[in-house]
Parts: structure tokens; sequence; C-alpha cells
């Protein structure tokens, strides 16, 4: 990423510690965690914005895969310049083999990878992209756990429609926010099919994802509904 680009991202995320710290409450947790080198975030996906909110907590630059913010006119270019990852359909394609291309030069990938939102301490499905992507570029994988209660979600008259399913805008404000970022890890990839090897990964990694969840429900704050 040039010069000019960082610069970018160093501000954005300035701004945006600086809203957290005014409107706010961010419990953060096992900062520790986060090796250096290239490696992929992996968060649940609680709401829209969950990229921004998680962004401070990153020292790097991300290379963040992005599916309905592509769809805005207006911000898809400001997103091309700032190297994140297309991932509407028609560009599905490309995800891995750019985020690979981005791992090898040394950078860091985010991706959220249920897809869209889910309701408050529940996983969904994984797609199998993360799985593709550290099966061709071997770096450690950070999962990184979200919460936040449904008091603080702010939900907006506005949908996304991407290839005919409906993605509802909600996001949060204001309020308590949590992040869990559990150990870094690098899943074996046993003998078999490509596809049993991403099913191994993402095994793995749903399972750590749960733990991380739980850990904060039970632990480390208690969430009001």
């Amino acid at each position: 990423m040039s010069p000019s680009k960082r610069w970018a991202w160093s501000s954005i995320r300035i701004a945006i510690g600086v809203y957290q710290r005014v409107f706010m409450r961010l419990h953060v947790w096992g900062r520790e965690n986060i090796p250096a080198g290239p490696k992929i975030f992996v968060t649940n996906h609680i709401s829209t914005h969950d990229s921004f909110w998680v962004m401070p907590l990153f020292g790097t630059p991300l290379h963040i895969v992005i599916g309905p913010g592509y769809q805005k006119r207006a911000v898809a270019p400001i997103l091309d310049w700032l190297e994140q990852i297309n991932a509407l359909p028609e560009h599905r394609g490309s995800v891995v083999s750019k985020a690979v291309g981005y791992l090898e030069k040394g950078e860091s990938v985010y991706i959220a990878p249920e897809g869209d939102a889910q309701e408050l301490f529940q996983l969904g499905r994984f797609y199998p992209g993360v799985a593709r992507i550290y099966r061709g570029a071997r770096v450690p994988i950070v999962p990184v756990a979200l919460a936040a209660p449904k008091r603080a979600m702010w939900r907006a008259p506005i949908r996304e429609v991407v290839d005919g399913r409906v993605y509802e805008t909600k996001t949060v404000l204001r309020g308590p926010f949590c992040i869990n970022v559990g150990e870094a890890m690098m899943p074996e990839l046993p003998p078999g099919s490509d596809r049993e090897q991403e099913a191994a990964v993402l095994d793995a990694l749903h399972g750590r994802m749960n733990a991380l969840l739980e850990d904060i429900r039970v632990n480390k704050f208690w969430m009001e509904t």
C-alpha cells in the first residue's frame, strides 16, 4: 500500500477512534494475541459496520472483503482506491486470489465469513472463502469475536439487495461494543480433497469463535439483550 493510502487509512482509524471514545463504551480483550506480519483477521458479523469499529484495534492497514457496500456508486471508487476486496457476485471469483496476493506482500486481510449479520451470540454458517484464502497463503488466522446488546443496535430503513438476497442495514452508534481477540491459529490441513481441507479449517475456526463468544457472555461482560 502506498504512503498516501497508508496516510488515508491512518486518518480514518484516528477519526473512528475519536468517535468511539466520545460515543461508545469499547471493551477489548486479547490485543496481545495479535501477531506481527501478515494475518487473516476473522470476525463474526453482528452489524453492517463491524469492520469500522474494530479498525482502530489493528495497527496496520487492512484489505477488507466487502460485499453490499460496493453497490454504492459513490463509495465503490473509494474502496477500490483503498485496496479493499470486492465480493459482489461478479467479482467473487477473484476474492481469494486478491486476498492471497496481499498476504504474500506482507499485508493483512479482514473477512467476516458468515456474509450477513446474525443474532447476538449466534454464529451462522461460514462460507468457504476464508478457508481457501488460508490454504493459499498459510498465514495465521486471528479470530475476533464481537458482541453488542440489542438495545445498542440501530436499524436504518435501508436495504441492499445482492443476487436476490436482502441485506438489512443495522449498526451500533453508541453504547457498549465488545471485542474479544483469540490466539492466532494455523489449523492443520488433513489429507484429502480441497473441500475436506476447507471443511476442517472452517470447523476449527467456527469452534474457536463460538468459544470466544461464550467467553464474552459468561466471563467478561454481561450483555443486556
